[in-house]
């Protein structure tokens, strides 16, 4: 019984970025791997747009400007990250955004407690 417990502690503190990456490893063709990847990607910015949103809803008009200026500069950040040559990194893509949406979910969980700073919303993080 207390194997089954550790193991499923374990399961759980390994960090979701790295098995969806290694969920892609299991295909054999390198077009296989991308497609798998541009999916884990779309995803992962869906999720990047529901935070963004739901943290927006949950701040004033001051901090909402500020933090769509921010929003813009880390998409500029992630675009020279990610991309090189007219080509996209999408792995890269996909790490940067479950970085971004995670950093906004901890702003928006703090909003939610009644602990919302302004700072901590707009400072790029990057």
């Amino acid at each position: 019984m207390r194997f089954h417990a550790i193991v499923l502690t374990a399961a759980f503190l390994i960090p979701a970025a790295a098995y969806a990456s290694d969920e892609c490893e299991k295909y054999r063709t390198s077009y296989d791997k991308t497609y798998c990847m541009a999916k884990l990607f779309v995803e992962s910015d869906k999720e990047l747009n529901s935070t963004y949103n739901e943290l927006r809803g949950k701040i004033g008009a001051a901090s909402k400007e500020q933090l769509k200026s921010t929003q813009v500069a880390w998409i500029r950040h992630r675009d020279n990250a990610c991309e090189a040559y007219g080509t996209i990194d999408v792995d890269c893509n996909y790490r940067v955004n479950r970085e971004r949406a995670e950093y906004l979910r901890d702003r928006l969980r703090e909003c939610k407690a009644g602990t919302c700073r302004s700072d901590m919303i707009v400072k790029r993080s990057w």
